[in-house]
């Protein structure tokens, strides 16, 4: 027995050599094939992706980094501050299961387009064909046609979540093609781990042959996540996100909440892409703006202003209630700016204002503004506004200037004019929209000042239904038809932190001002910011409650500080008429009409009219960064909302011809859409807005 179980042992030991000479033998073969990809990799990503080669080149790793070797010869991996390997002693085996269920059972991100409202009286071309949109999506989801659950073999979007050690990616393109595909992998040593395991290089070259897109977000996290897409979003238009397949390949924590904040932000891509009247109205207004030689911010500092003199951005909120009392006391030693409405609740407090900021393009807020105030008070304030502004206002104040809103037609086109007068160039203020209070902010910290107190900037409602300051002009009881004051913007349900505990009610335009705010702060570092009040809470601002605020040092030489601010920041363009040669009528109408043509065509399948919404796209992109900008962002908003309703309904449903015979209802307003655009943009280009006018 003994002699038996020797002959055990030494066999068992036998075995054991075998399989670690074996072993040996797999991580000699891994680590030269490893190598090899290696080097091939970085060097595809210094021809496409050059950041991304600079930044592995010569990467440094933790003293314990190692890629372990299967038992087939794969790599594996520990990432840092885990204790067990990303993937099985198969990864391949492992992964290739993952992605077959991923795709029999695919995750979509896709929207309802069938909810827009009725146009009714509203005859503003965009507002009807977004009517008949919802129409036919309605009409299209009546029928209840079976839903695609089932990646299909070409796919509009991929969002990968986790790229591990990348052996997810070959077998996932075996199975589909995506025109955008996005990689997301917080952790740089994973990814680097990456370029040993998988053909990189075969990848990236395939896709560029294939005509697609291909991003990488690496490193990526909460702060940047989302804010790198709105990047790309604006880049190369929304469409490339909005309809998206989502996978998760990794299971680490921080994986799982980039892709908690994708479906809690996903909503900000679906509008604010601007749109055909309001870009048209505002390449009027700027026009007009231009023509009655207002004078345009066109410095970027200032020697003769005191950057530490106070600001206060005065919104209608209910928490400026709040601050009543230190406002009184301490605006002699600030420059006040009452952002839109909240000019007239501070002169019912007896507060003066420096600067009034304005943004609104219809007639009906000039009206509005010219019934709440005196015009001797207006007389007294300066104005500055954004080149959307309803002209006419500018007449009203004792000065006035106007700011170039970044993404607008008429902001192009002035920036054109200056170049072509011999400026050099106009800044654009950064996250001024979509209310006024982003356009205070914005200028204020554009001019560099240090400290400003935002007082009643509170994006939205308390809880305990106060929705403005006691001095407004809007009614109090919304629900009451006797009271007087006017309604303001219905709450619907969302929310956002308070400064000091609880919530604050919101709703989807308040929820992007916010948003931008916190945009705004980050871009702008080393200021100090008060968010003064208990109303939604700005990351990056400090929360103060009003009665914890000290007393303002006294500034005796405030009103140089406003003359400054007007002399050295804005100047004229002394541009008498704007020429039309520059309005570009002939290149919009060729424009529109080759527009038309690629939409006209015919297409058999779901990819061919994809490929062919796509070519549309780029069509309209290429005027980008051109003379002729005005023009790109004179279509860009009307494209992305047709095209990327468009596209979800291309796949969204199995039947492919049920889809198409969809597809071509809506592609025929659309058609319809860009004829009325042609025809309207050369009788209008100088209609100032009407809205409200009666």
């Amino acid at each position: 027995m003994k002699d038996k179980s020797l002959e055990q042992q030494i066999e068992s030991l036998s075995e054991q050599l075998n399989v670690s000479i074996e072993q040996q033998q797999r991580e000699a073969q891994f680590a030269t094939e490893a190598n090899e990809r290696f080097s091939k990799n970085i060097a595809c990503f210094e021809e496409y992706f050059p950041d991304i080669a600079e930044t592995f080149k010569n990467y440094s790793v933790r003293e314990d980094f190692c890629i372990h070797v299967t038992k087939t010869g794969h790599g594996n991996f520990v990432p840092k501050g885990y204790s067990a390997p990303i993937y099985s002693e198969d990864p391949i085996e492992q992964t290739r299961v993952q992605v077959m269920n991923s795709i029999e059972s695919a995750v979509f991100c896709s929207t309802d387009y069938s909810s827009y409202p009725s146009a009714g009286d509203d005859e503003r071309i965009h507002v009807r064909y977004m009517a008949a949109l919802s129409e036919v999506m309605q009409e299209v989801q009546k029928n209840e046609p079976e839903r695609i659950s089932k990646l299909p073999e070409n796919f509009p979007t991929g969002l990968i979540f986790g790229v591990g050690l990348g052996y997810h990616v070959p077998l996932l393109l075996e199975q589909t093609t995506f025109d955008y595909l996005f990689f997301v992998e917080p952790d740089l040593e994973i990814f680097f781990a990456s370029l040993f395991c998988t053909d990189w290089f075969d990848i990236i070259k395939t896709i560029d042959e294939q005509g697609g897109n291909l991003f990488f977000q690496l490193g990526a996290d909460t702060k940047t996540f989302i804010k790198d897409l709105e990047i790309v979003a604006n880049n190369i238009g929304a469409f490339s996100i909005v309809r998206s397949f989502c996978y998760q390949h990794t299971p680490q924590p921080e994986i799982v909440a980039l892709i908690q904040q994708w479906s809690s932000e996903y909503f900000r891509f679906q509008f604010g892409h601007g749109f055909f009247n309001d870009a048209i109205t505002g390449l009027a207004h700027s026009i007009h703006l231009m023509e009655k030689n207002v004078a345009v911010l066109a410095g970027k500092e200032s020697t003769n202003v005191d950057y530490s003199t106070p600001v206060f951005i005065v919104g209608n909120g209910p928490s400026l209630d709040e601050a009543e009392e230190f406002i009184k006391q301490n605006h002699e030693n600030a420059i006040v700016m009452a952002a839109g409405t909240s000019i007239a609740t501070l002169y019912n407090k007896g507060i003066p204002v420096d600067f009034h900021i304005l943004v609104e393009r219809p007639y009906s807020n000039y009206k509005i503004f010219g019934d709440i105030l005196p015009a001797e008070i207006y007389k007294q304030t300066n104005l500055i506004g954004l080149n959307t502004l309803y002209p006419d206002n500018v007449e009203r104040y004792k000065w006035a200037g106007i700011a170039a809103k970044d993404n607008e037609a008429g902001t192009f086109l002035m920036g054109m004019l200056d170049h072509f007068h011999g400026g050099n160039g106009l800044p654009f203020i950064p996250f001024c929209n979509p209310v006024v209070a982003n356009a205070a902010l914005s200028f204020a910290m554009y001019a560099g000042f240090k400290n400003i107190y935002l007082f009643g900037i509170d994006n939205g409602n308390l809880l305990t239904g106060e929705h403005h300051s006691k001095d407004s002009i809007y009614k109090v009881d919304q629900k009451n038809d006797e009271e007087e004051g006017m309604l303001c913007l219905a709450m619907d349900g969302k929310y956002l932190p308070a400064n000091f505990g609880g919530q604050v009610e919101t709703n989807q335009l308040f929820a992007v001002a916010h948003s931008q705010l916190e945009k705004l702060i980050d871009y702008y570092p080393k200021r100090a910011v008060y968010n003064v009040g208990n109303g939604a809470k700005i990351t990056g601002a400090h929360a103060v409650p009003a009665e914890e605020l000290l007393p303002i040092p006294e500034k005796p030489n405030k009103q140089v500080q406003i003359e400054a601010i007007k002399s050295d920041f804005f100047q004229q363009l002394n541009i008498q008429a704007v020429d039309e040669q520059y309005i570009g009528i002939s290149a919009f109408n060729e424009m529109c009409d080759h527009l038309i043509e690629l939409a006209s065509e015919d297409v058999k399948n779901r990819k061919a009219a994809s490929d062919c919404l796509m070519r549309q796209a780029r069509f309209v992109y290429s005027y980008k960064n051109t003379p002729l900008s005005h023009l790109f962002h004179m279509v860009k908003g009307a494209l992305l909302y047709y095209h990327c309703p468009l596209l979800t309904l291309l796949y969204t449903y199995k039947d492919e011809h049920y889809t198409l015979q969809s597809y071509t209802k809506l592609n025929t307003l659309w058609i319809s859409y860009i004829s009325e655009m042609k025809d309207f943009y050369e009788l209008n280009y100088r209609a100032k807005c009407d809205l409200g006018k009666e």
